[in-house]
This record gives structure tokens, sequence and C-alpha cells, in this order.
């Protein structure tokens, strides 16, 4: 009788472990967000110890459930697990000398992030000591619709994505100048698509100002932000205009060049 070989590693298998993980795997770019009844159909598991998964993970602020929806996405800690990997992704590989390029020139902060949900999470950023406020590094996060990397992020989002996150997530006000209803937003991110940037004039904290430009890939597809922020008193109008827009939308389009975006205007 022909006898099944075992792996020697098998036994220290842990079952909670592993369903924990493949549920985790189950999220995805084109499925940012799922549901319990998803997640069971997804899984062979039945909805009590699919829901005992999930409340494990998001009291351990891997996974979120929105209040709303009473949907499921990847929280930060997740994304801070692939921090360490994340100085071998492309994005930022190919951006960092660009970054410290555009910030040496400047002499002001400048930054790199991605979209998750309705929040920018940084995976670079090139710190001016200069710089009050706001304190980020790698793995931060903070609102999109506050800041000059998210907007640029979500105005290429499709509509219909948009509107389902404005319908789910409150635009809260952090200075009186922040955009708070879904209407003024979508303006505001139509100007940007057509424009080519974003600027937050003091939306996130008072005193601070920043300007962001998406990063394109081989797809057309934005992937990333790059932003400068300075105080209100190093950025004046003039300033913005003359040097540092043109020299952010030089060194994004060096970027999205080195990605694989194609030449010319995107």
């Amino acid at each position: 009788m022909k006898q099944t070989s075992i792996s020697p590693k098998s036994r220290y298998n842990i079952e909670a472990l592993a369903r924990g993980l493949e549920l985790l795997a189950l999220f995805s770019a084109e499925r940012p967000s799922l549901s319990l009844s998803q997640i069971v159909e997804a899984l062979p598991l039945n909805k009590s110890t699919a829901y005992r998964i999930l409340a494990t993970l998001e009291a351990q602020q891997y996974l979120v459930q929105d209040p709303l929806t009473r949907l499921y996405r990847p929280g930060l800690k997740v994304l801070q697990l692939g921090f360490t990997a994340l100085n071998s992704l492309e994005v930022r590989q190919i951006a960092r000398p660009h970054l410290e390029k555009l910030a040496q020139a400047l002499d002001e902060t400048v930054s790199l992030a991605v979209l998750d949900g309705f929040r920018t999470v940084y995976i670079d950023r090139i710190r001016n000591q200069s710089i009050v406020g706001v304190m980020l590094g790698i793995g931060s996060s903070l609102p999109a619709h506050c800041t000059a990397l998210g907007k640029v992020l979500l105005a290429d989002l499709a509509a219909g994505e948009l509107d389902a996150m404005l319908t789910t997530h409150d635009l809260r006000a952090y200075t009186p100048k922040t955009i708070t209803t879904p209407e003024v937003l979508r303006v505001a991110l139509a100007t940007i698509r057509q424009q080519g940037y974003a600027l937050d004039d003091e939306e996130l904290s008072a005193g601070l100002q920043a300007v962001a430009a998406p990063l394109y890939d081989q797809t057309g597809r934005v992937v990333a932000a790059v932003n400068v922020t300075g105080t209100t008193l190093n950025i004046s109008p003039a300033r913005l205009r003359d040097e540092i827009l043109p020299a952010l939308k030089a060194a994004a389009h060096e970027i999205s060049l080195a990605l694989g975006a194609a030449p010319g205007p995107h």
C-alpha cells in the first residue's frame, strides 16, 4: 500500500492563522472591500468561523469595517507589514533619486504617496527640518480630501468609485479652508484633472501649503503622487508659480517616464 508523503513542516501549521491569512488574501485592487457573506462564499468557512476571524483581525487593526456599508477592508496594519517590502517596490525605488533632487533644489519637504481607500499613505518622505505642524513618516496616512496628494489621487478615480466613497466618508473640516461638501470637492477634482496638479492652501493645517502632481505608469494609470510642502511664509504665490510648480511637474514627468509612461503630456 502506497503511503502518503507528509511534509515535515505540515505538523507545525496553525490552522486559524492560515485561515486568517487566506481571508486577508481575498482583498485586492479589484476587490478592495468585502462583506461577510462574500468572504464566506469565497472561503470554505461557515459564517460563525468567518465572523470570529474577522473580529480578531479587526481587533488587531488588520481589517477595518465601514460603519455604514458594513464592508471590511484592509487596515493600516496590513500596509505597515509591507513597509519593509516597500523599499523594493518599483515606484519608490525609481522615484527616490528624483525626490532627493527636488527636495535639494527647493529646500522644502517632498513626499511620495499612494491612495488607500479614502486616505493617502506616505511611502517616502524627505523632510525639511524647518517645517512645522503635521509630523508624518513612512506609513502615515491622512484623509484624501484635505491634502494635495489626496486630491490629485482622487481626481484619477472613476466617477462611480468616487461617488461610492463620498457616500460613505465624512469630509471632516480641519481648518476653515477644508473642503467639506461632495459638490465642491467634485468641482475641485475636475479642475485638478484639467490642470494636472493639486493645491493644498492651509486645508489640512493652518500655515502649511502643498502642491502635488500625479505619477503615471505604462498603462496611463495614476499609481502614486509626489508633492512639495512648506510654510505659507516660504511659499508665496509667485514662488509657487515660477519655481515650485515647474520643478514639481518636471520631476513628476521624469518619474512617470521611468515608470514606463509614454512621452508627452499625460
